[in-house]
């Protein structure tokens, strides 16, 4: 998130002692994470805590080492990785992931307001864009709605209630695809619907007009249909009034999902397999290669070696090809298992 130099302060070695239940990590977890954390672009990786204490509040938190300093699973694990970054030598910096995702505070706090449905979440609806983008094998750079989008091939925005014609601006320059989940330009500066309705400074480059929002109970849908194939969607929708043809429509009649040029609008918050599939069409028309990655699979590019991450609870297939040169682990991930390889100049 940073962009910058950044060092992860207090990583976990063990089981905690704050949480309604504090399982122990699995065997190889701490590894990951802390070969994780590498991957995404850390300095540092620091353990919180070093030994266990044997007494006080927190003597139920684990440490790098057990009360009678004897070194513990997670103490091991971090020695391990300290071993394997020896042998791999030093990683490049990261550079420009090729998809950045708008996080804004701004648009958490507007709908912490004013939710207008029990379970909107606009970090919850963040997340899950973020997810579907990790899961198609996308690194991703989560940026601020007053970033430069330069560089960037895919800008995803889950939802930006306050838009500021600077971010439309930097959007139009960038030359990026460019997809808006719904309540995007929604309200002005003060709070108040756009004069011309939502989504506000957006209709400069998508002519559509949100004349009617609904927020629906769990269950309730509603459904979005695209080329005959019935997707689900839950908590929201929209009436939108617009001459752009629908890319996905309501069960019920009605666009869920238009686009003009480059750029797009959801007019409802997806399930999981429409957001998939909306994602991986919005990235193939960024020019992306997309890699669906089994369940609990993720990677991630430093340089020129690709990471690999297993968070499942069964063994996973490394996606990597079949002639990868590996500097970690092999074809095969076992839970919480790690896998890197060499990515070719080609």
């Amino acid at each position: 998130m940073g962009r910058g130099r950044w060092w992860v302060m207090e990583q976990q070695p063990g089981p905690v002692n704050w949480a309604r239940y504090n399982p122990a990590p699995l065997p190889g977890a701490v590894r990951a994470w802390t070969w994780e954390a590498f991957a995404h672009g850390a300095e540092v990786v620091s353990y919180f805590r070093w030994r266990q204490a044997p007494f006080a509040q927190e003597q139920m938190h684990a440490g790098l080492n057990r009360p009678d300093n004897v070194l513990d699973r997670g103490g091991e694990e971090a020695h391990a990785v300290a071993l394997e970054l020896g042998e791999m030598g030093a990683l490049a910096a990261c550079s420009r992931a090729p998809v950045a995702l708008v996080f804004s505070y701004e648009a958490d706090w507007q709908f912490g307001i004013q939710p207008h449905a029990q379970g909107f979440r606009w970090l919850q609806l963040a997340f899950e864009m973020y997810s579907a983008l990790r899961r198609l094998g996308l690194d991703v750079d989560i940026v601020s709605p007053d970033a430069d989008f330069t560089g960037y091939a895919l800008v995803v925005a889950p939802s930006l209630p306050i838009i500021e014609d600077e971010t439309v601006e930097a959007l139009v320059a960038s030359g990026a695809v460019v997809l808006f989940g719904p309540r995007s330009g929604s309200r002005t500066r003060e709070g108040h619907i756009p004069a011309a309705l939502p989504p506000g400074p957006l209709q400069a480059r998508l002519p559509v007009r949100v004349s009617r929002v609904e927020s629906l109970r769990p269950g309730a849908g509603p459904e979005v249909d695209i080329a005959g194939r019935t997707f689900g969607a839950r908590l929201w929708r929209e009436v939108i009034e617009t001459g752009l043809p629908a890319r996905a429509e309501f069960a019920e009649g009605g666009a869920a999902w238009v686009s003009s040029e480059l750029w797009h609008y959801l007019a409802t918050w997806p399930e999981t397999a429409l957001l998939d599939h909306v994602i991986a069409t919005v990235a193939l028309e960024a020019g992306l290669s997309v890699q669906p990655l089994e369940e609990g699979v993720r990677v991630r590019r430093r340089g020129d070696v690709c990471f690999a991450f297993n968070f499942a609870p069964e063994p996973r297939r490394t996606p990597a090809p079949a002639d990868a040169t590996f500097v970690l682990g092999g074809a095969s991930l076992p839970p919480a298992g790690v896998a890197a390889w060499r990515i070719s100049a080609s």
